[in-house]
């Protein structure tokens, strides 16, 4: 029996996890319509291009909110994306202005091109938001966030990706699965809380407060360089619960481990705290569950009882995330996942151990590949860029099935 008190972390943690999903749902979607509206400036990095980049464009022009526009930012004219942006910006919607920033010589590009944004905001941008281009922001994410910044009156408010598989293979679905465990997480501002990059909103007065550009100088990592700002000068960091933002991907599985491991070396780097936190909860279920099978196969009951206790919780989050898709996106994005249900329930040991094994090698190296340009990453400001992409190739492209699982702008949410 001593060796089976050391599944009841496990048990802690399946039965936390499931309340926290639970508690997720309450009340999605949340009808939120903004008080006022007052004037945002949308800045977007970009670069390359990919199957979604038009739709991505169209999308973020066409937000259903009034008095918004946008700033893109790209590395060169050479940059496929320019292209894109030229012939988006000649089409209606919001207005787009496009700022070339150049190479990056000691910052990652990302976040150069994001400091080369920040000086073409105009006096009169009374919010700065800012986003990736490898999402589809339904219309009303911009209105979303401005209501949590304005009637609930938050200094800060940022959301998650959530990943969508655009084609049929199992790494894909699994690193979207793995990303569904850590989107619907309890986040407790000045706690457990952290910007993510497609998605930071402030007032301008509070972005310079900050002064966002003494920590984005020298630095790889945009929204942990964010969080970090807002931390230093005691703001709250708010993650309303539909802040969520679709992200189409498609991975082979050495893709999805070089950007898996990124993200927990970039964690490593910046919160060795919060790396500490996912290396635990990782590595506990994924210990006990094979604790458990040993323990079952030498005719343990109680390891019987843990594991199936298991698999009915992992189903119950399972129906819970689709509860929340639906109430988030419609019911015709949660059908067209059906594959990745799927795997999300009945393959959890699989997503798990490739969770796992994403988070426990980052500490193995500092070299950090990241959009064609590989950098050494001794600490948070201080960085190498030691090789340049020879040319600006294309995103990993995604399947035509892309659009089919992307979210039906035309529909309303329903509730769950």
């Amino acid at each position: 029996m001593p060796t089976e008190f050391l599944l009841i972390p496990w048990l802690v943690i399946i039965v936390g996890t499931t309340f926290i999903v639970w508690r997720y749902t309450w009340g999605l979607p949340l009808i939120e319509v903004s008080i006022s509206t007052p004037t945002v400036a949308v800045i977007v990095p970009i670069k390359g291009t990919s199957q979604t980049t038009e739709a991505f464009l169209h999308a973020l022009r066409h937000q259903d909110y009034p008095a918004y526009r946008i700033i893109a930012a790209v590395e060169s004219e050479d940059d496929p994306a320019f292209g894109a942006l030229l012939r988006q910006a000649g089409t209606p919607g919001a207005p787009l202005e496009i700022c070339v920033a150049g190479l990056a010589q000691r910052s990652g590009q990302k976040v150069h091109n994001l400091l080369a944004a920040l000086a073409l905001l105009r006096p009169e941008d009374e919010i700065v938001a800012f986003t990736d281009a490898d999402t589809l922001p339904q219309p009303l994410w911009l209105p979303r966030l401005i209501a949590g910044i304005v009637n609930a009156g938050r200094p800060a408010v940022t959301g998650y990706r959530w990943m969508i598989p655009a084609d049929d293979r199992l790494s894909s679905a699994a690193l979207a699965a793995a990303n569904a465990s850590i989107a619907t997480l309890l986040r407790v501002p000045y706690v457990a809380n952290a910007c993510w990059g497609g998605t930071m909103v402030m007032r301008r007065t509070t972005l310079e407060r900050i002064d966002i550009r003494r920590y984005w100088d020298g630095a790889l990592s945009d929204d942990l360089q964010m969080t970090r700002a807002l931390r230093d000068h005691k703001v709250m960091i708010f993650s309303p619960r539909q802040s969520l933002l679709p992200a189409p991907i498609a991975m082979d599985w050495r893709q999805a481990f070089a950007f898996g491991r990124r993200q927990y070396q970039l964690i490593l780097t910046h919160d060795p705290d919060l790396w500490l936190l996912a290396a635990l909860g990782t590595a506990i279920p994924a210990f006990s569950f094979v604790l458990a099978i040993v323990l079952l196969l030498q005719g343990s009951v109680f390891a019987l009882c843990v594991l199936a206790l298991a698999g009915v919780l992992g189903a119950v989050r399972t129906q819970l995330r689709r509860r929340i898709v639906t109430a988030l996106w419609g019911r015709e994005l949660t059908s067209g996942l059906a594959g990745f249900w799927t795997i999300d329930r009945w393959l959890r040991p699989l997503w798990w151990a490739f969770h796992t094994v994403c988070v426990f090698s980052a500490p193995g190296s500092r070299r950090i590949s990241w959009a064609g340009v590989d950098y050494i990453v001794r600490s948070p400001q201080d960085i190498e860029v030691i090789r340049w992409p020879e040319s600006f190739s294309e995103q990993p492209a995604f399947s035509p099935s892309v659009m089919n699982a992307a979210p039906s702008f035309n529909q309303k949410p329903e509730r769950p």
